[in-house]
């Protein structure tokens, strides 16, 4: 039995592709740090949508309004995944940039990309009422919001300020707390 050693040749337009997918895959890259973006943002308004299960208010409505402070993308794309939708069978409602009378009418208030005297100043207005203020980075629970939504590698932690709750009259479920970390006032954590 003979055996023929056969030759390939490859027309030079085939010689191409892989210069055309490294830099296909170069151009691309950019896209893959913007996906995880987009995929933070989604995990953070699945954590928000989780917490209208979880916490209590004190007066019973038949909706909830969840307003979006600050700047960034955050607020559309809460918008966009979770206005209309339902929480145990309550709609749910996302207004962007509420005026004070619309305030006025949240539950929740999520508070984005801040500076700190505008996160500080937004916490004032909200004071001494019922709506859980969420927000995003290291400080934000530890300034005086309720629920700070922190990025720890590649996992999304909760920190909750038990004190900021309770002055609210909230009360957030013992499962959900099991699982946060816990900020006891302005400074602490347990």
């Amino acid at each position: 039995m003979i055996f023929a050693r056969a030759t390939l040749r490859l027309p030079t337009h085939c010689l191409r592709w892989p210069a055309l997918l490294v830099f296909a895959f170069l151009c691309l890259g950019s896209g893959i740090s913007l996906r995880a973006q987009q995929d933070e943002r989604a995990v953070r308004a699945a954590f928000v949508f989780n917490l209208t299960k979880y916490v209590s208010w004190p007066q019973r409505h038949d909706g909830l309004t969840i307003g979006v402070l600050g700047q960034g993308s955050m607020g559309p794309i809460l918008k966009h995944q979770l206005d209309g939708k339902l929480s145990d069978g309550k709609k749910i409602t996302v207004i962007l940039h509420p005026s004070e009378i619309e305030l006025r009418e949240c539950d929740i208030v999520y508070i984005a990309q801040s500076a700190p005297t505008e996160i500080s100043a937004s916490l004032h207005r909200l004071s001494r009422r019922a709506v859980l203020t969420v927000g995003e980075g290291n400080g934000f629970a530890r300034s005086g919001g309720m629920v700070g939504l922190v990025r720890s590698g590649d996992q999304m932690q909760i920190e909750v300020n038990l004190r900021a709750l309770q002055a609210a009259q909230l009360q957030m479920s013992s499962r959900l707390l099991r699982l946060a970390v816990i900020i006891s006032g302005s400074g602490g954590s347990r």
